[in-house]
């Protein structure tokens, strides 16, 4: 069997891959571009991927291929009715970094809470040395028992971020694809209009690319807290920038985007250095249990395959 792993160096090299060596002959790129994808994949029994997008060409060419690994939860990078019609497995890895994605998510939010970094580099910079004043309080911070933290998407990250924001005595309120009676549970526009703090952690689809958009931002607090760990074109990215800018958003934390990396002409790069902005590298999925945690499923849904047994399957 030959599996070919097209962007190693999105899942990190400091995990072993071992697991799967008794599996066939394995090759590893660190990085696939578009125009390498074809040739890579041609003679491929299965791919181990993580962002490279799939598309319908590369899958149309790809001569052997039975088997597509998606190194994450999400797939929207593989073109799944291309793989349907050429009866390719697509097989994903669900609930993997749920501990670390929620690690993440609230230590961004308590970051932006707390102005942890303005205090740092207030002493960093010498100001507290020269400042003759045992204290300083600028900017001011506020406690989180009383804030409501509104949750967009409600699997098992946005759960257990609810979890914690709870336990931190935070007012949690909640929009999630399927209503429930719950108290908790709002409408998106309800969430946008009451939220001290908003974590988005939903799946990117039809319903809600660009969710976050100028009339939902324009509804929110003007002290509000903006957390994207879902997919970057949940938000209207430019709308977002915009609010940065003008001080509509009091803080904001991204660690997705659409384009990836980030390049220098996505709207974020402009407020990369904003005191109030703290973006991140698409890190969040990624400790080291999480990841590990991951090679392990993959080593499973191949296995399963080979024995004829769905596991993990999307089609």
């Amino acid at each position: 069997m030959k599996v070919v792993v097209l962007d190693r160096d999105a899942m990190g090299w400091d995990i072993s891959f071992s697991a799967l060596l008794d599996l066939g002959h394995i090759i590893s790129y660190g990085k696939t571009t578009p125009d390498e994808l074809a040739e890579k994949i041609e003679y491929a029994d299965a791919v181990i991927v993580n962002k490279v997008r799939i598309d319908r060409s590369a899958i149309e060419h790809a001569k052997k291929l039975r088997l597509i690994c998606e190194f994450a939860t999400g797939y929207d990078n593989i073109d799944i009715e291309a793989a349907k019609e050429r009866g390719i497995a697509v097989c994903n890895v669900p609930g993997y970094s749920t501990e670390s994605v929620t690690l993440f998510t609230v230590t961004t939010v308590l970051s932006l809470v707390t102005h942890i970094r303005e205090y740092t580099d207030f002493v960093r910079n010498g100001a507290y040395t020269s400042s003759g004043v045992a204290t300083s309080f600028a900017p001011a911070f506020h406690e989180l028992s009383g804030m409501t933290w509104g949750i967009i998407g409600y699997g098992n990250i946005g759960s257990r971020v609810g979890d914690v924001a709870r336990a931190l005595g935070a007012r949690v309120i909640v929009n999630r694809r399927t209503p429930t009676d719950d108290d908790s549970f709002v409408s998106i526009d309800e969430l946008c209009r009451c939220s001290d703090i908003i974590t988005v952690h939903c799946p990117l689809n039809d319903e809600t690319r660009g969710i976050i958009d100028y009339g939902r931002i324009s509804a929110m607090k003007d002290d509000v807290i903006l957390v994207n760990e879902a997919r970057g074109a949940v938000l209207d990215e430019h709308a977002v920038a915009e609010a940065v800018i003008s001080g509509k958003i009091a803080g904001f934390g991204c660690d997705v985007y659409s384009e990836e990396p980030l390049r220098a002409s996505h709207p974020y790069y402009a407020i990369r250095n904003y005191e109030n902005v703290i973006l991140t590298p698409h890190a969040a999925w990624g400790a080291v249990e999480a990841r590990k945690r991951c090679i392990s499923i993959i080593d499973e849904n191949i296995r399963s395959y080979l024995r004829g047994v769905p596991h993990n399957r999307i089609v």
